[in-house]
C-alpha cells in the first residue's frame, strides 16, 4: 500500500477465520489484528480502519454476536469502522440477520458493506441497501444491467466498491464484456476503485485503476477518486 502512495486504507478481515488459524478467543484474534495492523500503519504514516466480515450461511447471525460481543470485550475500539457481509451469494442465511446488522450499526454507529451483485444477481443489491441498510455495495457489477436498480443506488447516494482485476479474474465480469463503471458514472452512481485480494492477485490499487483507465475513466475522473474515496469512508476526518 505504501509502494501505491496510499494515504488510508479499509481493511476487512474475517476475524473468525483468524481464531481457527491462531487457536485462539475472537476478542484475541482482533486485538492482534487491531496491535499489528495499527503498528504497520503508523510505520508508514497511513490510517487505516477495520471492516469485521460475517460470511453468509445458516451460523452467520451467530458469527454476527461472536464478533460484536469481542468488538465490546476490547471497549468498542475506534479502529473498528464496520461491517461486512461476504461469500457465496447463492447460500442463504438465516432471517433475522438484516436485523441484526441494522441494530449493530445504529447501536454502534458502524459503517455497512455488503458484498451483492457480484455473482449476477440483481435482486442481492436490492437487498442489501433495502434489508441490511448498506451504505456501500461491495463488487456489484450485477447492478449495471438493471436501469431501476442504478437509479435507486444514484438517488440513495449508495456507493459501489468497484475492483476490475478481481472482476475479471472471478468471472464477475466476462472477459469479452465491458465493466459496468461505465453504467455506473452515466446514472450518476457513487463508485471508488478499489483493490481486491492483493496478496492473492499479487496487484495492487495502482493496477486497479490502470484498469479502470483502460475501461475509459479518463485522468480527470482518476483526480476525482480520491475526494470520492474521503466522502464515502467510513474513516472520520480524513484530510
Amino acid at each position: 500500500m505504501a509502494d501505491n502512495n496510499v494515504r488510508f486504507v479499509e481493511l476487512r478481515s474475517s476475524v473468525l477465520y483468524l481464531t481457527t488459524l491462531q487457536k485462539c478467543s475472537a476478542t484475541e484474534a482482533l486485538e492482534r489484528l487491531i496491535e499489528s495492523t495499527g503498528k504497520a500503519a503508523q510505520s508508514h504514516g497511513i490510517r487505516r480502519g477495520l471492516i469485521l466480515t460475517v460470511t453468509r450461511g445458516d451460523y452467520s447471525a451467530v458469527s454476527l454476536s461472536t464478533l460484536l460481543q469481542a468488538y465490546q470485550d476490547l471497549g468498542n475500539p475506534k479502529d473498528v469502522i464496520g461491517l461486512d457481509l461476504a461469500g457465496d451469494e447463492e447460500i442463504g442465511y438465516p432471517t433475522e440477520l438484516p436485523r441484526l446488522f441494522r441494530e449493530a450499526k445504529d447501536r454502534f454507529g458502524l459503517g455497512m458493506t455488503i458484498h451483492a451483485g457480484e455473482t449476477g444477481r440483481t435482486e442481492n443489491v436490492w437487498s442489501a441497501v433495502e434489508l441490511f441498510g448498506a451504505d456501500r455495495i461491495g463488487h456489484g457489477t450485477a447492478a449495471g444491467k438493471d436501469p431501476k436498480l442504478l437509479e435507486m443506488l444514484s438517488s440513495n447516494g449508495i456507493c459501489i466498491e468497484v475492483c476490475p482485476i478481481s472482476n475479471w479474474l472471478t468471472g464477475a465480469v466476462p472477459p469479452n464484456e465491458a465493466h459496468p463503471l461505465q453504467q455506473f458514472r452515466q446514472y450518476g452512481v457513487p463508485f471508488v476503485v478499489c483493490s481486491d485480494n492483493p496478496a492473492i492477485h499479487q496487484r495492487g490499487l495502482a493496477d486497479d485503476q490502470a484498469a479502470a483507465m483502460a475501461e475509459g475513466l479518463s485522468i480527470a475522473d482518476m483526480r476525482q477518486q480520491y475526494e470520492i474515496a474521503k466522502r464515502y469512508s467510513f474513516i472520520e476526518e480524513i484530510d
